[in-house]
This record gives structure tokens, sequence and C-alpha cells, in this order.
């Protein structure tokens, strides 16, 4: 097979995020605490989120400051040829398009009721069109975004299928909620940059670190408990030191202890 000549496009300054979360607040932070380190918030315009509409996406907006929801091209192309392939039509879906690249929802409302015309009976395609309908009037924001902006695109997908997929779901594979997660930070881990050396390293320097602390711990307890030992033979009954006050090892054992002068 021969090899193309062609340099993929890489990236640059992409950071990646990802792992299992309890909530979508926690992802967002994450990005929030970024964005704030790296950029000078006060001179940052817009910060747009791209997605599908899921909820979780969605969240982004109310966490990120100056943030827009943008509906991303891929998902929203789906649900265009869910509405028109059957059709073989292509002058209607031009029109679809271009109500959608003008974001005029009464033309936008004009080419479905076409559609559904031309559809004819078949109540399972007509379902599916009234789907694609509703999906996109729901993501209405992020179309009118994406058309006053000229945003063109998102690689969220690729991403999603380079970075995760292909190790974690693209072959059948078994995951406990504790190994995905392992195995997605260790994923975005190595995307930033990371080298899973270091990780090695600082696990064993922290392994060794806990060691120490442990035997100084153990080290402290024995010399406390020597120290209680002697301690009682010291405050022990003896003779010496209750009886015989004119003896001279009365007097020094007495100096000694600072029960008398």
């Amino acid at each position: 097979m021969k090899k193309s000549n062609k340099k993929r496009k890489v990236l640059k300054n992409v950071r990646y995020f990802g792992g299992v979360y309890k909530n979508s607040e926690d992802l967002w932070l994450e990005v929030s605490e970024y964005i704030y380190k790296q950029y000078d918030v006060d001179f940052l315009e817009t910060v747009y989120i791209s997605g599908d509409g899921a909820s979780w996406i969605r969240q982004g907006v109310n966490c990120l400051s100056k943030s827009k929801f943008v509906l991303d091209r891929y998902h929203l192309q789906k649900y265009v040829r869910v509405a028109t392939t059957h059709l073989n039509d292509e002058a209607i879906s031009q029109d679809l398009q271009e109500a959608l690249n003008l974001s005029d929802k009464k033309m936008l409302t004009k080419v479905f009721k076409k559609i559904i015309e031309k559809t004819g009976d078949n109540e399972n395609k007509i379902k599916a069109i009234k789907n694609a309908k509703r999906y996109i009037l729901n993501n209405w924001d992020g179309i009118e975004i994406r058309s006053n902006r000229g945003i063109v695109g998102c690689s969220a997908e690729g991403h999603v299928s380079h970075v995760f997929s292909s190790r974690l779901s693209s072959r059948p594979k078994g995951w406990s909620r504790k190994g995905v997660e392992k195995m997605s930070k260790l994923i975005i881990y190595k995307k930033n940059g990371g080298k899973v050396y270091d990780i090695v390293m600082a696990q064993k320097q922290k392994k060794l670190a806990s060691s120490r602390q442990e035997i100084q711990e153990k080290l402290i307890k024995e010399l406390k408990k020597s120290s209680n030992r002697y301690e009682s033979v010291w405050n022990s009954n003896l003779t010496v030191i209750h009886k015989g006050c004119k003896t001279g090892l009365y007097k020094e054992l007495r100096r000694i202890i600072g029960i008398c002068g």
C-alpha cells in the first residue's frame, strides 16, 4: 500500500480534558481554571462551546464566563441527511441548507413542510423527519451563533474517536468504573504532553516518602514507649528517696530530679 506524502495538519496549543466526573460542573471547573491560567480574561472576548446540544455540554455556558454554545456541524448535518436523503431532491436539500446558513426559522419551517408533503404516507420516515426538525429548533440558538459569527467547524467528534474510542471502545472491552477513569486520565495526560515515565517515578518517590514516614512514626512510638517505661521506674517508690534524708545518696538524687536544691 502506497503511503501518502501529505503531512497531517497538526493542531497547536490544543488542550485535552476528559475523564469520569460525578457531574458536568467538575469538568467545566477544570476548563475554567485552565482558561484563567493561560489567558488574560479581561481581553478574552468569547469562548465558543461546540457540541451536539446535550445538557452537560450546555452546562458549560453557565460555568464559563463570556461563553456561547454552538451546534457542531457534524450533528447538524446528521439530521439534515435524516430529513432529506430519502427524497433524492437536490433543490430541497439546498433550500434546507440555505435556511440553516441564514438562520431563517420561517424558511426552515416551510422547507420541512415541503419535505413531509413529498414523503407521503411513510409514518416511520415522517416521525424521523419531525424528530430532526425538533432537534434543529431546540438547538436554534447554537445555529444562529454559527451563522452570525461565521464559525466553520468543530473537531470534537474526531478527538473523541482518536483519543478515547480507539483505546476504550472501538473493539469490545469491559471496563470497571475505576478502570475507565484511570485509563481516560492516563490518555488525557499523554495527549497533553505528559510522560508515563514521570508518573512511574513520581509514584516511586511517593511510596519511598511514605515508607520513610512510617519508619519515622514507628521510631517515635518506640521512643515514647521507652520514655514512659523509664519514667515509671524513675517515679517508683525508691527507699532512698523517702528515707535517710541525711545520707549523701538521698541528697544527690533529690538534687538531680529537682525536688530540692
